[in-house]
């Protein structure tokens, strides 16, 4: 049988890159609506342009950067209606994979949500606040044993770290409490009351998110039109 085509080093350069980006937009070192400039990039990777091209068409195909023509390529704006849409989603979708892992858990899946837990209780940074909220919902739905079921939460999952940044260091004190709680109901099979949280924790979080992206979205509009009046 002969041995596979070796992969062209610069797919790996543009995975690694592509890696970097969506993870600086997701912790918000690029904030929404800042130039992402492939020269900068390249430049601070020690990478060629092609694979910094090839990750920003990866991105943008994901939905986390947008080409408009004569401008460059920019981070994406957070959009109010996808967030309600990710809540809507997420209310559907999740109490379900948490009532599975209610049955389904095992020790390892406990272990793994205590250890994401515990790192939650040590920081008050928003960006890890963010990336460890989204850890511990993907290890709630990996413990349900359906990795469909894990696959759909971890998408979602992202698109809402994305937007939850901005409320993540407000809800931090509920969102631990509630983590808390959901963890004890899991080592106690307690599916029922397991789902029950989780659509209250959602919907929660959904009111909270979006008043904080309402707010940011009027103060920005704010200061774009005094930025205009000066």
């Amino acid at each position: 049988m002969p041995a596979p085509a070796p992969v062209p080093s610069r797919v790996g350069a543009a995975e690694r890159v592509r890696v970097l980006l969506e993870e600086e937009i997701l912790g918000g070192a690029l904030a929404p609506g800042s130039r992402v400039k492939a020269d900068d990039i390249a430049r601070r990777t020690g990478t060629s342009h092609i694979p910094v091209r090839e990750a920003l068409r990866a991105l943008e195909a994901d939905g986390w950067v947008v080409h408009r023509p004569h401008e460059g390529v920019s981070v994406r704006p957070r959009v109010l209606s996808e967030l309600v849409d990710l809540f809507e989603a997420r209310a559907l979708v999740e109490p379900q994979a948490v009532e599975l892992a209610a049955q389904r858990r095992t020790a390892d899946d406990l272990g793994e949500l205590a250890r994401v837990l515990r790192l939650q209780e040590q920081t008050s940074d928003p960006a890890d606040l963010a990336r460890l909220n989204h850890d511990f919902h993907v290890a709630v739905a990996r413990a349900s044993q359906n990795s469909t079921l894990a696959a759909v939460v971890e998408s979602m999952s992202k698109r809402v770290r994305f937007h939850y940044l901005p409320t993540a260091a407000a809800r931090r004190p509920d969102s631990l409490a509630d983590h808390r709680e959901l963890v004890a109901l899991l080592e106690r099979r307690e599916g029922a009351r397991a789902a029950d949280l989780a659509r209250r924790h959602i919907d929660a979080t959904r009111v909270d998110a979006c008043a904080a992206l309402e707010a940011l979205t009027r103060a920005e509009a704010d200061a774009a039109d005094d930025r205009a009046a000066g």
